[in-house]
């Protein structure tokens, strides 16, 4: 891929959002790029559903929606891109249909979003959209957590080795080139578990070395854009969230890449439960890439 020439910044214009709303303002600049302010609003029967249990809510239409939006993303901006060509989009409905309808006709080649912080309400509901947009999403989609310091310069790659980790890889680094630190953090599976200690520890080494290997093929092949970046590899048995999150907060990591690799109840049950944990329990901005050619192979599947 090329560095995307439009953004499109997935929010409830809300001062919760103003971690995403600074990133993708920081990224449009070092880009040049165009930023898309989506925001969706809900369908009929939504609304009806809503309606009823946030009786204050009073109904608005289309006109009052964008005046109402129009006037919040001018408080949240406050003069701070002035030197941006920033448009703002409406959606209806479905909210990651209507965002992935809007990235496309927008020409956007990057989603970013955030998490909300109270998991009684936001959280489940935008990281249910998070998800769905990384199962269906063409587009790389942006997690963003954090405060933005300046442009991402440490990486880390959650790198089971596939083909689908080297292209996630690949495609974080076209996007941010020349990283001054990359990591790739690999979660050993525990081989023999039921063997006697001497066995598992030799079968645990085992998979170690072998897995020390491929990191040492991948970073060969990611070498010619790493330019003078410091690279190893993170090798340790335990689970993948909790080793991502362990050593992005040791290393002060700001970025961690995510390979999502399909969509569907195999997704759900194996891989897909891998990101979701990641997404639910990673305080590090997150980048989750799909696999292009597992689109491919999920057509027509819409759930």
């Amino acid at each position: 891929m090329t560095t995307p020439t439009a953004l499109l910044l997935a929010t409830d214009l809300s001062a919760r959002t103003d971690r995403a709303l600074a990133r993708a303002l920081q990224l449009a600049r070092q880009w040049n790029a165009r930023l898309v302010v989506a925001t969706v609003l809900p369908d009929a029967a939504t609304t009806g559903i809503t309606g009823g249990l946030l009786s204050s809510a009073p109904a608005v239409d289309d006109g009052q929606a964008r005046q109402l939006a129009e006037r919040r993303l001018q408080r949240l901006l406050e003069g701070d891109a002035d030197d941006l060509q920033v448009e703002l989009r409406i959606g209806h409905g479905h909210v990651g249909r209507a965002l992935l309808q809007l990235a496309a006709q927008e020409d956007c080649g990057l989603i970013i979003t955030g998490i909300a912080r109270d998991s009684l309400f936001e959280q489940p509901t935008l990281g249910s959209t998070v998800m769905w947009l990384t199962r269906h999403s063409r587009l790389p989609v942006l997690v963003v957590h954090d405060r933005v310091r300046g442009p991402y310069r440490h990486l880390a790659v959650a790198c089971d080795f596939s083909d689908s980790a080297a292209q996630a890889a690949g495609c974080a680094l076209e996007l941010f080139d020349m990283p001054l630190q990359l990591s790739l953090v690999h979660a050993l599976d525990a081989p023999g578990s039921l063997l006697p200690g001497g066995d598992r520890d030799t079968l645990q080494e085992q998979a170690a070395s072998a897995a020390r290997t491929q990191a040492q093929a991948l970073l060969a092949q990611l070498r010619p854009r790493l330019g003078q970046a410091h690279v190893h590899a993170v090798i340790e048995p335990g689970e993948p969230a909790r080793i991502l999150a362990d050593h992005a907060r040791s290393a002060g990591t700001e970025l961690v890449i995510v390979a999502t690799h399909g969509r569907g109840a195999l997704f759900d049950l194996l891989i897909g439960s891998v990101a979701r944990r990641i997404v639910e329990t990673l305080e590090t901005d997150t980048l989750l890439v799909r696999d292009p050619r597992s689109l491919a192979a999920a057509a027509g599947n819409d759930d």
